[in-house]
C-alpha cells in the first residue's frame, strides 16, 4: 500500500516554514562570516551553515517537483519559494511560544521608517509595534539604506 502524499495545504505550510528556515540560516551564516575569519577552524560553523542551506535548497527543489507531480492543477512555484511577506509570517512558528518576551525588547524607532518599534536582540531585528509588516524596513537596513 503506498504512503499518503502531502495535501496541497501541507505543501504550502511546509514551503513557508522551509523558506523561513532558509532565511534564518542565511542571516546567521552572514552574521558568522562577518564575525569570524573566513578560513581555518573558526570558519567551520559558517561553512556548516552554508552546507545546511544548500541541503535545504535541494530538499525544497525536490519537494517543489513532487508538488507539481501530485497537485498539477493547484501547484505554483510560490509554494516552496514564497514571497518575502509570506516567509515573514512563517518565522513566528520557528520559536517556541513565550521565548520572545516583551521585556527582551528595547523600545527604539525603526531605523528605516522611524516608526514606533522594538528591537529584539534575539532576532537581531526591529519589529513594528503596530504589527505592520516591516520586511521593507529589513531590506533597507540590510542594504545600508537606514539611518
Amino acid at each position: 500500500m503506498p504512503k499518503p502524499r502531502l495535501t496541497h495545504d501541507q505543501h504550502t505550510s511546509l514551503g513557508r516554514t522551509l523558506a523561513a528556515i532558509r532565511d534564518e540560516l542565511t542571516h546567521r551564516t552572514t552574521q558568522l562570516a562577518n564575525t569570524y575569519p573566513q578560513t581555518g577552524p573558526e570558519a567551520l560553523p559558517a561553512r556548516k551553515l552554508r552546507a545546511a542551506a544548500s541541503a535545504l535548497d535541494s530538499a525544497r527543489s525536490a519537494l517543489d517537483s513532487a508538488l507539481f507531480r501530485e497537485h498539477p492543477d493547484q501547484a505554483e512555484t510560490t509554494v516552496y519559494y514564497p514571497h518575502p511577506e509570506d516567509r515573514e509570517s512563517a518565522t513566528a512558528g520557528l520559536r517556541p511560544r513565550g521565548t520572545m518576551r516583551a521585556d527582551m525588547a528595547t523600545a527604539a524607532p525603526c531605523p528605516a521608517c522611524a516608526g514606533d518599534s522594538a528591537y529584539f536582540r534575539e532576532l537581531d531585528r526591529y519589529v513594528h509595534r503596530d504589527g505592520s509588516s516591516n520586511s521593507r524596513c529589513w531590506l533597507a537596513i540590510g542594504r545600508g539604506q537606514a539611518s
